[in-house]
């Protein structure tokens, strides 16, 4: 499987027969380019951008609100958060991953429950006001015990709202260099045996 980030909590998931979009309106509201191509499945988490979405998705699986799906042997779990928007579990190329686009409160009890055995975890990491804290993060993180953890929803070139630094979670996580990634190919077999930062770069910058 392929990994992309383009931005906030925009995220490309791709294998051989399926590509999969997180949020592409995500990043694009937040002044940035954003992902411009077509995927089998779009996910969306949160329900403000649902209309656009709709107006503008012609083509593809739209999947915008909870429920357990399977297309094109993707399997989809979709829950609502306390705060109203929605977190996905999706399995693809045989490995979990959590999305939890930007949730403004930590999770619920019962989100916490239904999702499990999370591989990759794609978590904000601090947006002001917008998503969690850094701390709230961490603890999500300390909750999961995911393989890896890849941050999103921090300060980056051309974003045109206000953003925490990476900085910070960093120095939360005992994380003091890092080498940043194009994209993430991993496969099951391939996952570390303890948890694992990764940086992406911004696709499109």
């Amino acid at each position: 499987m392929y990994l992309t980030w383009y931005g906030q909590a925009s995220f490309k998931l791709q294998d051989k027969e399926v590509t999969v979009l997180l949020d592409p309106y995500s990043s694009r509201q937040a002044g940035l380019r954003g992902p411009n191509f077509k995927a089998e499945i779009i996910i969306l988490a949160d329900k403000q951008r649902n209309l656009q979405a709709k107006k503008d998705i012609k083509e593809g699986f739209l999947i915008d609100g909870p429920g357990e799906y399977e297309i094109k042997g993707v399997y989809i779990l979709g829950q609502k958060n306390k705060d109203g928007k929605l977190v996905y579990q999706i399995e693809i190329d045989n490995l979990k991953i959590g999305y939890l686009g930007e949730i403004s409160k930590p999770l619920s009890n019962e989100v916490l429950e239904k999702l499990n055995g999370i591989d990759i975890l794609l978590l904000p990491i601090g947006n002001k006001k917008e998503v969690i804290s850094v701390a709230e993060a961490v603890e999500i993180i300390r909750s999961f015990e995911p393989k890896i953890v890849i941050p999103c929803c921090y300060n980056i070139p051309g974003l045109k709202i206000q953003a925490d630094s990476l900085d910070k979670f960093l120095k939360e996580m005992g994380i003091k260099s890092f080498e940043p990634l194009d994209k993430l190919r991993l496969t099951k077999k391939e996952l570390p045996e303890e948890t694992k930062v990764i940086i992406l770069k911004t696709a499109g910058l």
